[in-house]
């Protein structure tokens, strides 16, 4: 997914805005919007997938602290590395989206 947006970045870097008729250029914001709105859905997504393995490794740590379950301890990292790893896939989707956003404000501008 992310090379499909690196993509159609570099398709708005390469876009020549001065010859751009107006239909052309709703046509292209339309665009953007509607891969931006894919994008937020994206980050949702993630965002519920972040919280679901921050309580799993909460309830692994608890345990494993209670207990002193060494298997707990390793889940919860485990769990723990997980949400780490969506979390960085939600900054890479962000920055996309601030990308996409200002493609759409220079579309306005113009």
């Amino acid at each position: 997914m992310e090379k499909r947006f690196r993509e159609y970045l570099k398709h708005f870097e390469k876009l020549d805005y001065d010859v751009l008729s107006d239909e052309e250029i709703e046509v292209e914001k339309g665009n953007l919007q509607l891969k931006i709105s894919v994008l937020h859905q994206e980050l949702l997504r993630i965002l519920v997938g972040v919280m679901g393995f921050l309580i799993c490794t909460c309830i692994f740590l608890a345990t494993a602290l209670s207990s002193g379950n060494l298997i707990c301890f390793i889940l919860a990292a485990v769990v723990g590395l997980c949400a780490v790893y969506m979390s960085l896939q939600y900054k890479t989707i962000v920055n996309i989206i601030k990308k996409l956003e200002m493609f759409v404000d220079k579309l306005t501008l113009l």
